[in-house]
């Protein structure tokens, strides 16, 4: 969509496998296709967004969500203001919205972090970095290069560009930060495939603008859509809201203290979104317009108006701007994100960390995800011996084709079998953990 002289060319086009796109179809296209057709895309059905899957069909999945990513992005690409008449490609906005939660893991940011954890020794586990692991090497769609989707594509999936080994030596050995940013590069492929990636770029640790654009789209929905989830699950109450606004201000505050340093914003130029006023009339809108109204249809109505509302506010004060001197559009300009945006987002992020995440309901299930992820791991990654002092290896416990992969030593054992348990749906996990340790559930008819 690219418009005048600044236009998407050959390198932003290529793909490692040189698989020629459709003689109609736009490469980028091609790439949304791809995506959307990919096994790892589906899976999202059945993996937790916010609430757990199953728990009734109203609520947000990965795959939901991920929809919702792609049409705000896609259309942020025609409504954002811009310089120069340049205008993002709409469908490679859309293919890395599509695709930027492909590589989560079962049961949310929890298990991320959990496995994450296991990880710590072996390269680390990220859901970012586990997109493009997915996209590169997982999906079977060819022999080699996985989806063998464009070089641009990619790096739009390359949220966090620092390497693991580089950016935390010290983990090696330790628990991995709490937060999992960082890019794989624990093998001689990942150097190789992040290189690729990177090729004429002047700063590696630059972030494209298409993904930027697809980041903003992502805090956006679920900034908004775990509230109306929260609250239709009456798990949100803006009276607790309203009676814990200044720690929702606090936390708010630290984090966008933390953004402001990050995007050179003035450090005391605090928006008064974040006040503990301002939250609390928040609630108290909430409160009126979702939770008193007699008419329950009303009350619909106006919590779809609300979300509609705050997303309205993210949106009209972002800014597609020239800002570099660099051979791809992908790099020549950038998002600018107001500081008005971003203290919306961490005020309804707070609230949710506080009132939700927080709530027994929701922290039991997490452990019990804990269980089973850690359990999985331990016996896949375990190794038995016999009376006789026979040795043998649990991952024989795994499905064929990976039990294929670590004889075979693509990868480390480690990582193959991170890439199993992080593919599983929630259900998946469940039935899996429970084939293994529950008496009577399993059969050998059932595919594994």
């Amino acid at each position: 969509m690219a418009i005048g002289s600044d236009v998407y060319d050959s390198l932003d086009k290529a793909r490692r496998g040189g698989q020629r796109s459709h003689a109609v179809r736009g490469d980028f296209e091609v790439d949304k296709g791809r995506i959307v057709h990919s096994a790892a895309f589906r899976r999202l059905q059945g993996k937790t967004q916010v609430l757990g899957v199953g728990e009734r069909d109203f609520y947000r999945t990965r795959l939901t969500h991920s929809l919702e990513v792609a049409q705000l992005a896609r259309g942020m690409c025609f409504e954002l203001r811009t310089v120069n008449k340049f205008r993002p490609d709409p469908d490679l906005v859309e293919a890395i919205s599509l695709a930027h939660d492909i590589g989560h893991p079962p049961f949310g940011h929890s298990g991320e972090d959990f496995l994450n954890a296991k990880m710590a020794k072996f390269g680390g586990f990220g859901a970012n970095p586990q997109n493009i692991r997915i996209v590169t090497f997982l999906e079977a769609k060819f022999k080699r290069h996985g989806l063998d989707l464009t070089r641009a594509c990619i790096d739009g999936l390359m949220k966090y560009p620092d390497l693991y080994d580089k950016s935390y030596p010290e983990l090696k050995e330790k628990t991995p930060h709490e937060d999992p940013k960082f890019t794989y590069s624990s093998q001689n492929e990942d150097i190789k495939l992040f290189s690729w990636v990177k090729e004429g770029v002047s700063h590696p640790e630059w972030v494209p603008v298409e993904s930027k654009i697809a980041d903003l789209a992502d805090q956006m929905a679920y900034s908004v859509n775990d509230i109306e989830d929260s609250i239709r699950a009456g798990l949100f109450n803006p009276i607790d809201m309203l009676n814990r606004a200044e720690e929702i201000s606090d936390r708010a505050k630290k984090k966008l203290l933390g953004i402001a340093v990050k995007e050179h914003h003035p450090r005391n130029d605090v928006p008064k979104i974040t006040s503990p006023a301002a939250i609390k009339r928040m609630a108290n809108e909430l409160q009126a317009k979702v939770m008193e109204p007699k008419d329950y249809r009303i009350r619909k109505v106006n919590l779809k108006a609300w979300t509609s509302k705050q997303i309205k506010k993210m949106k009209k004060a972002s800014l597609v701007q020239r800002s570099k001197t660099e051979p791809s559009v992908r790099y020549r300009y950038d998002l600018k994100v107001d500081l008005e945006t971003h203290a919306l987002i961490q005020v309804l992020k707070s609230a949710v960390a506080l009132l939700v995440f927080s709530d027994p309901r929701v922290t039991t299930l997490e452990e019990k995800g804990h269980h089973i992820i850690g359990t999985l791991f331990d016996v896949f990654s375990g190794v038995a011996e016999d009376k006789a002092g026979n040795k043998n290896e649990k991952y024989n416990l795994m499905p064929i084709d990976f039990r294929q992969m670590i004889d075979a030593k693509v990868t480390t054992k480690e990582r193959l079998i991170a890439d199993f348990i992080s593919g599983m749906t929630d259900r998946y996990a469940y039935h899996y953990y429970s084939r293994l340790f529950q008496p009577g559930v399993g059969s050998f008819y059932e595919d594994v």
